[in-house]
C-alpha cells in the first residue's frame, strides 16, 4: 500500500480495513491536507494534486508553499504556525497557483487532529475554491462603489439644485412654496423656501406635514375668503391669486399676496406651485392714494362751496354792522343780543369757510422757512394763554437746554394754527385745575439730529380706542358744535411741512398726547 494511502487509512481506522473511506477522501471535491506533529504536511488528496497539477512528492513537507502567491505566503504561514502552536482551529484565505499557471483564491479551514487515545497527531484541513465568490464580492464592491458614487453625484446635484433654488428664492421679493390639499381636506406645505421663515416666522420643516403654523396666523376675517379661493382653484384648476392679512408676532398685521398654479395628482390631491409676497407697503400706499384723492375731492368741493358762501356771508356781516348803527337799534338792549348772535354765527361761518378753503389748498413751497422752534413755541403759548381757554388750567412748557437752538422748516402761520388748535382741544377736554404740557424733545436714538418731536399732553377724558383711527378724518367730530376740520387741517398742514402727526391715549390714563414729528433743519441747509 502506498505511503500516502496508509496515512489516510490511519486517519480513519487504525485497522487499515477502511480503504473505501480513504478513496472517498481522495476523491472528495474539497482540497484536503494533513500535517504531522512537526507541522509539515504529509498528505494531500487527489483533488489537491489535480488542482495544483503537481505530484504528491512535490507538495509534501513545505513543498506546497511553492504554490502560494508570494504576496500571501508570509501571512498564510504565520496564521498556520500560530494556530499550530496554540492547537487552535484556523480559517484563512490565500491565493494558490492553479494547474494552468493562474492563481485562484481558496478558503482553508484547519483543525488539530487527535488519535483515539487523545494523542496529538498534527493538523488536518480542507480547502474550497473561493475565486468565484471573491470575484462576485469584488464585483459587488465595485458595483457598490459605483452606486455610492452615483448616489453622491445625485446628492451633490440635488444639493446644488437646492442651493440654487434657495439663492434664487432669496432674490425674489417673497417666498417660494408648494401647497398641497388632500381629498380629506388636510393641507400641507411640502416645500417652502427659507424666505417663508422671514415672512411668517415659521420653520419650513414644520410645514411639511401640516400648514397650520401659517394658517393659524391668518386674520380671522380673511380666513373664510382665503379657504374659499383655494377650494375654487382646486375644483377649476385655475391659477390662484389672493390677498390676505396675517398677524406676525414681531411685525403685527401684514398684508400678503399669493400667486400659484395648481396641478391635480394621481391620488386626487392638488398641489399649487407659486410664491407669496408681503404687500403691506403697497396696500398702505394704495390707501394713502385713495385717501389723498378723497381729500382732494373734498377740498375741491369745499373750496367751491366756500367761494359761493363767502360773498353772502360778507353781505350779511355788513348789514349786521349797519344795523348796530341804525337809530332805534344802537343801544337797544332788546335787539342787541339778537344782532350779537347774528354777528357771532356769521363770524363762525366765515371761519369755517376759511378752513374749507385751507382744506383744498396746498401750502406754497415758498412759505416754508427756517424757524427757531423753542422761541416760536413760547410766543404761541403766550398768545394762547391770553385767551379764555386757560381758565383754571395749569401749563408747563418743557424745552431741554440742548434744544434751545433747534430749527425746523415750516410755514409759520400754519404751524401756529396747528399748535393753537391742539392747545384749544387740550383745554376743552381737560378737567378744571388739570395740567397741560407742551414738550419739545428728540426721538430716542436721534440725538444727532434729523427729527424733532413736539408733544401736546393733556389729562382730560381721552379718546375712545375705536375712534382713534378716525380723528383725522375731515368732518368727523364727537364734540357738539364742532366742524370736524380742526384735526384734519392739523394733519394736512404737518404732512405738507414734511412731518408726521400721531395721537394716542396716555398710559397710564387719563388724557391723550398728540405728537408732531418735524424734520430738523441742519446748519448745512441754512448755509
Amino acid at each position: 500500500m502506498a505511503p500516502h494511502r496508509k496515512i489516510v487509512c490511519s486517519l480513519l481506522d487504525d485497522s487499515g480495513e477502511t480503504v473505501g473511506r480513504a478513496e472517498i477522501i481522495q476523491q472528495f471535491p474539497a482540497l484536503i491536507w494533513h500535517s504531522g506533529q512537526d507541522a509539515r504536511c504529509d498528505y494531500f488528496n487527489q483533488t489537491w494534486l489535480l488542482f495544483t497539477g503537481r505530484t504528491l512528492e512535490q507538495e509534501l513537507g513545505d513543498g506546497w508553499t511553492e504554490g502560494v502567491h508570494p504576496e500571501d505566503l508570509a501571512g498564510c504561514l504565520k496564521t498556520y504556525l500560530d494556530a499550530f502552536e496554540a492547537r487552535q482551529p484556523f480559517t484563512m484565505e490565500y491565493r494558490l497557483r492553479f494547474h494552468d499557471g493562474s492563481y485562484r483564491w481558496i478558503m482553508d479551514h484547519g483543525s488539530p487532529h487527535y488519535a483515539i487515545d487523545g494523542c496529538f497527531c498534527g493538523y488536518i484541513g480542507s480547502c474550497y475554491d473561493s475565486t468565484r465568490q471573491k470575484e462576485m464580492e469584488c464585483t459587488l464592491r465595485n458595483n457598490q462603489t459605483a452606486l455610492e458614487q452615483q448616489v453622491e453625484q445625485c446628492n451633490s446635484a440635488l444639493q446644488r439644485s437646492h442651493d440654487l433654488l434657495n439663492n434664487i428664492s432669496r432674490q425674489v421679493p417673497g417666498g417660494i412654496y408648494q401647497f398641497q390639499l388632500f381629498s380629506d381636506g388636510h393641507y400641507s406645505i411640502p416645500y417652502a423656501s427659507q424666505s417663508i421663515l422671514d415672512l411668517f416666522e415659521a420653520q419650513p420643516e414644520e410645514l411639511q406635514s401640516d400648514a397650520a403654523p401659517v394658517f393659524n396666523k391668518i386674520v380671522a376675517e380673511d380666513l373664510a375668503g382665503l379657504m374659499a379661493s383655494i377650494q375654487e382653484s382646486a375644483e377649476t384648476l385655475n391659477p390662484w391669486h389672493h390677498e390676505f392679512r396675517a398677524a406676525i408676532p414681531s411685525k403685527g398685521v401684514r398684508w400678503f399676496q399669493g400667486n400659484s398654479r395648481p396641478q391635480r395628482q394621481l391620488d386626487n390631491s392638488v398641489i399649487w406651485y407659486g410664491f407669496v409676497t408681503d404687500c403691506t407697503e403697497r396696500k398702505e400706499l394704495e390707501h394713502q392714494l385713495a385717501e389723498a384723492r378723497r381729500l382732494e375731492s373734498i377740498g375741491q368741493l369745499a373750496a367751491g362751496v366756500a367761494h359761493e358762501v363767502r360773498n353772502p356771508l360778507n353781505a350779511i356781516l355788513t348789514v349786521t354792522e349797519a344795523l348796530f348803527r341804525e337809530e332805534g337799534v344802537e343801544g337797544n338792549q332788546t335787539l342787541i343780543p339778537y344782532i350779537e348772535h347774528i354777528r357771532s354765527q356769521v363770524t363762525r361761518l366765515a371761519r369755517l369757510m376759511n378752513d374749507l378753503l385751507d382744506l383744498g389748498r396746498r401750502l406754497p413751497e415758498d412759505n416754508l422757512v427756517p424757524l427757531l422752534l423753542p422761541e416760536f413755541c413760547r410766543q404761541t403759548v403766550q398768545l394762547w394763554q391770553r385767551s379764555n381757554q386757560t381758565v383754571d388750567r395749569t401749563f408747563d412748557l418743557e424745552i431741554p437746554p440742548i434744544l434751545e437752538k433747534v430749527m425746523v422748516r415750516a410755514d409759520i402761520d400754519r404751524l401756529q394754527q396747528v399748535l393753537l388748535n391742539l392747545l384749544d382741544n387740550a383745554g376743552q377736554h381737560s378737567l378744571s385745575a388739570s395740567a397741560i404740557r407742551l414738550v419739545l424733545e428728540t426721538p430716542q436714538s436721534d440725538l444727532a439730529g434729523g427729527q424733532i418731536l413736539l408733544r401736546v399732553v393733556d389729562h382730560g377724558s381721552g379718546i375712545a380706542p375705536e375712534l382713534l383711527e378716525r380723528v383725522f378724518e375731515p368732518f368727523f367730530t364727537t364734540r357738539r358744535g364742532g366742524t370736524g376740520l380742526g384735526l384734519a387741517l392739523v394733519k394736512q398742514f404737518v404732512e405738507q411741512m414734511g412731518g408726521v402727526v400721531q395721537i394716542c391715549n396716555n398710559y397710564p390714563e387719563p388724557g391723550c398726547t398728540v405728537t408732531l414729528q418735524l424734520p430738523q433743519v441742519s446748519e448745512e441747509c441754512l448755509s
